[in-house]
C-alpha cells in the first residue's frame, strides 16, 4: 500500500469513527442535544482540513531546505499553453539554468525552443539583462537583496520571470497565505527521482508540485493551471541537475556588455521578452 492510500484511509477511518460517534451520541442523548454532534459535512470539511495542514506541511519543508542553502544552481524545461484568439491552444517552451548566491547574487540564462537566449544577472548593485539576438543590453542601479530585485523586475517593471518564486528566499511564504486546499496525490517517480506528488488550490490558478522524497526535499516538477482564463492554460517545469555547491564566484555574476552592444529600456527588453514567451 502505497503513502497516498495509508494517508486517505486513515482519513477514512477518523471520520467513519466520527460518525459512528456522533450517531451513537445521538442515540443516547436527549432529543435537544443530538444537534451538537457533527454533521457528515463537517466530518468532510475536518478532513480536508488535516489533509490541507499535511500537504502545506510538505511544501514548507522543502521551501525551508532550500531556503538554508547558501547557494544552489539547477536547470529546467519549461512549457506553458498560450491561447490563440479562435481558441485553440499552442505549446512552447524553453530552459532555465539558474545560479544563486545569498542574499545577493542571480544568474539565469534563458533559451526558447526557436533558440532566443537572454540572461539576467544581479551582482548585488545593479541588474542586466544581456540580449545577444537583438545586439543590446539592460542595466539599472538596484542595490539590496536578490528578493527586492526580484520583486522589482516581476512587480515593478513587469517582465516575465517564470519560476522566480524559487529563487527568492523561501518560495512557501509567497503562497502560504493564498492556499485554499490542498492534498498528497501520490508517489511518482520522475527520471530516476521519487517524488511526492503535492496538489493545491489557490483562488486564480490550481498548483501541482513534485517534491523529491528524502533528506533532499527539492523541486522536481511543478504545473500551473490559470484556471480563471479563458481554456485554462497550463505553465509547467521540470527541474534537473540540482546543485547545492555550483562555482559562484562574484565572476559567475558580472555583466559586462559585448563590443558594439546598445544599451536599451526595460521597457523594450520586456517586449522583447513578451513575444518570445
Amino acid at each position: 500500500m502505497d503513502r497516498r492510500h495509508a494517508f486517505r484511509n486513515a482519513l477514512a477511518i477518523v471520520a467513519v469513527a466520527i460518525l459512528a460517534t456522533a450517531a451513537a451520541a445521538d442515540d443516547a442523548a436527549p432529543p435537544e442535544a443530538a444537534s451538537e454532534s457533527p454533521s457528515p459535512e463537517e466530518v468532510i470539511a475536518a478532513a480536508i482540513e488535516i489533509d490541507t495542514a499535511a500537504a502545506k506541511a510538505a511544501l514548507k519543508r522543502s521551501a525551508d531546505f532550500l531556503a538554508e542553502q547558501e547557494r544552489f544552481g539547477f536547470s529546467a524545461r519549461l512549457r506553458y499553453d498560450v491561447v490563440q484568439a479562435n481558441g485553440q491552444k499552442l505549446q512552447f517552451g524553453g530552459t532555465r539554468k539558474v545560479t544563486v548566491r545569498r542574499p545577493d547574487r542571480l544568474r539565469m540564462e534563458a533559451t526558447t525552443r526557436e533558440g532566443e537566449r537572454r540572461t539576467v544577472y544581479f551582482d548585488g548593485e545593479k541588474i542586466s539583462i544581456d540580449l545577444p539576438e537583438e545586439e543590446a543590453y539592460v542595466s539599472v542601479s538596484k542595490p539590496g537583496t536578490l528578493d527586492a530585485a526580484i520583486d522589482y523586475l516581476v512587480d515593478d517593471l513587469e517582465t516575465p520571470a517564470p519560476l522566480h518564486e524559487f529563487l527568492k528566499t523561501n518560495f512557501y511564504t509567497d503562497v502560504a497565505d493564498n492556499i485554499r486546499s490542498g492534498y498528497y496525490v501520490g508517489s511518482e517517480t520522475l527520471g530516476e527521482q521519487n517524488c511526492d506528488h503535492l496538489a493545491f488550490r489557490l483562488p486564480e490558478v490550481d498548483v501541482q508540485i513534485w517534491i523529491a522524497e528524502g533528506e533532499k526535499p527539492l523541486p522536481c516538477a511543478v504545473v500551473i493551471t490559470y484556471k480563471r482564463e479563458a481554456q485554462s492554460p497550463q505553465f509547467g517545469a521540470r527541474f534537473e541537475d540540482w546543485d547545492l555547491s555550483p562555482k559562484a564566484s562574484d565572476k559567475v555574476f558580472d555583466f559586462e556588455p559585448s563590443k558594439g552592444a546598445e544599451r536599451i529600456t526595460f521597457l523594450a527588453a520586456t517586449a522583447a521578452a513578451g513575444e518570445a514567451e
